[in-house]
């Protein structure tokens, strides 16, 4: 008998092999592998919008990764090496190897998801 957990994985191993062999970019075979593995809110995450505000993060391609590390101008997710996107942590911005102070609202930084909310869904 299988349990639901073995059928999760298989189901994960199943689709992510799929999908990955479709000549997806590195950045969607980064969300599929995490979002095909049930990889939760807390460790390694993608989305198109940020979901945190209180912990490091890369934005790239209009994407948001958690999880990963920064290291001398690269952002490593998931076995992939990233380059020219933008890395936030404690109110800093890295970018191609240099720290700028973040600016709200500018190369995918806000404050918090009411900021995100205020410059993006406007009346």
């Amino acid at each position: 008998m299988i349990t639901m957990t073995k059928k999760l994985g298989l189901i994960a191993a199943i689709t992510s092999t799929m999908l990955l062999n479709t000549g997806c970019t590195p950045q969607e075979e980064a969300f599929v592998a995490g979002a095909a593995t049930g990889v939760v809110v807390g460790s390694i995450m993608s989305s198109d919008r940020p979901y945190y505000y209180d912990r490091p993060y890369y934005y790239y391609g209009s994407r948001y990764y958690y999880g990963g590390r920064y290291s001398n101008g690269y952002y490593y997710y998931k076995g992939r090496r990233y380059y020219g996107g933008h890395y936030y942590h404690s109110g800093n911005r890295y970018y191609n190897g240099r720290r700028y102070r973040a600016v709200s609202g500018k190369y995918g930084y806000y404050r918090s998801q009411r900021e995100y909310e205020r410059r993006h869904y406007r009346r």
